[in-house]
């Protein structure tokens, strides 16, 4: 039995928002099923859904680097920096830990992949 790509979105909005701390009605209208999406960027067929980082979602090529902050307040550098792709792979661990929840499923899994610097797909193995 398949996983429908409307419960893989929902897993993803759900993940997305406990992650970045967000409130799932605020990015709803950010996620899309691929092919119905407005910018069309993630093909259909090899595609799940397409994510536009806006409404406070971050791309997964993002890096936010506090390192200079946290001389000044004697934290160590190195921990001051934030890759958002480390972030995005907690967010696909999530998202398969609740579509295995929710379906009974596992072996299935899902993942992101950045687009451009504003769309992430998410793509089935």
């Amino acid at each position: 039995m398949g996983i429908a790509k409307c419960d893989v979105r929902d897993a993803y909005r759900r993940a997305i928002a406990k992650k970045w701390f967000l409130k799932q009605k605020d990015i709803k209208k950010d996620i899309h099923i691929a092919g119905k999406a407005p910018g069309s960027w993630v093909d259909p067929d090899g595609g799940i859904l397409e994510i536009y980082c806006e409404s406070g979602i971050p791309n997964a090529s993002d890096i936010q680097d506090f390192s200079y902050e946290a001389r000044e307040f004697g934290i160590d550098p190195s921990e001051a920096v934030v890759y958002h792709c480390d972030r995005w792979h907690e967010i696909d661990d999530l998202a398969n830990q609740i579509l295995a929840e929710k379906h009974g499923v596992t072996g299935r899994t899902f993942y992101h992949e950045p687009f451009n610097g504003a769309v992430i797909g998410i793509y089935e193995l």
